[in-house]
């Protein structure tokens, strides 16, 4: 067995910087981890380690994941556990996809599911506070109309009494599951076609305009944005957003789900190497880096 010692919260909050999507990116990026493996190893208590410690980087990631879960569940836990334990076991990935902060109005919605539903997931950790949820789920239902917040178990009566009753509620369980208290409610009243094309990159918007009508407008530069928008202001939005939930679709990425889909990705990896996109170069350098010796 592995001696687990105690952690304070700067010892944890380092290693939350460790285990997460930046840091997983550079993973993929160089050969020479030499840092990232001495940082981990002072973070992780690796002296106070009496048996059995990691062999391999992999492993003291596993390892440091689990502390975490255990003592610090930071925002990047919640993502990793909303793809690995409510996505994958719901929907087929090659027919959906999971945006990774995604901007709404003046918010940015940690995660979007669009298939042939639409789902925004605000989540709300033990590290988090409350203080700007409100605004955030009017921006929200701007571009979508199913809205939950997943947080802790623990949390849950907090967030029923301050959650209006269409939002729903996920929570992330003491057994390490994901678990829906109450399902969203479809709400379409605040659709705003407005904020669906400010969401959108230029491209995107174009397309979504020529798919209403065929065309794309005639405009100069400094006039293209706002010819497109009164196009889209002549439909009914929700029209607009069934096409717009079209085009978010188009970038999902079929190589990366394939790779997901053989298990050759570390589940506490899942949603880095998700967003990331890896091309073969970059996912067989995260390998080579995941299977290196500890010394």
């Amino acid at each position: 067995m592995i001696s687990i010692p105690t952690y304070d919260k700067g010892q944890l909050r380092e290693l939350a910087s460790m285990v997460s999507h930046a840091a997983f990116k550079r993973l993929s990026s160089s050969s020479n981890q030499s840092a990232y493996i001495q940082r981990m190893k002072k973070y992780t208590g690796w002296k106070e380690m009496s048996t059995e410690r990691p062999t391999k980087l992999g492993d003291l990631i596993a390892h440091s994941y689990q502390i975490l879960e255990q003592h610090y569940r930071h925002e990047y836990l919640y993502k990793n556990k909303l793809l690995n334990d409510y996505v994958q076991k719901k929907y087929a990935l090659d027919d959906t996809i999971l945006l990774n902060e995604f901007r709404v109005g003046q918010s940015i919605a940690d995660a979007v599911l669009v298939n042939g539903t639409n789902k925004v997931f605000e989540i709300k950790t033990e590290l988090d506070s409350p203080e700007r949820l409100q605004s955030q789920l009017e921006d929200y239902y701007k571009a979508f109309t199913e809205v939950y917040v997943f947080t802790h178990t623990t949390l849950a009566d907090k967030y029923l009494n301050l959650l209006p009753v269409h939002v729903g509620l996920l929570l992330y369980t003491a057994n390490g599951s994901v678990y829906e208290l109450r399902a969203a409610k479809v709400r379409t009243e605040s659709l705003d076609s407005t904020f669906m094309m400010g969401s959108l990159r230029k491209p995107e918007y174009t397309k979504l305009v020529k798919q209403l009508v065929g065309f794309i407008p005639e405009a100069t530069p400094a006039f293209y944005y706002r010819s497109c928008l009164e196009v889209l202001r002549q439909f009914p939005v929700e029209q607009v957003q069934k096409e717009y939930c079209n085009i978010l679709k188009q970038r999902i990425d079929h190589q990366t789900n394939t790779y997901l889909n053989e298990g050759e990705v570390p589940a506490y990896m899942n949603f880095s190497f998700y967003q990331s996109k890896f091309n073969k170069k970059s996912y067989l350098t995260m390998i080579n880096n995941l299977s290196k010796n500890l010394l």
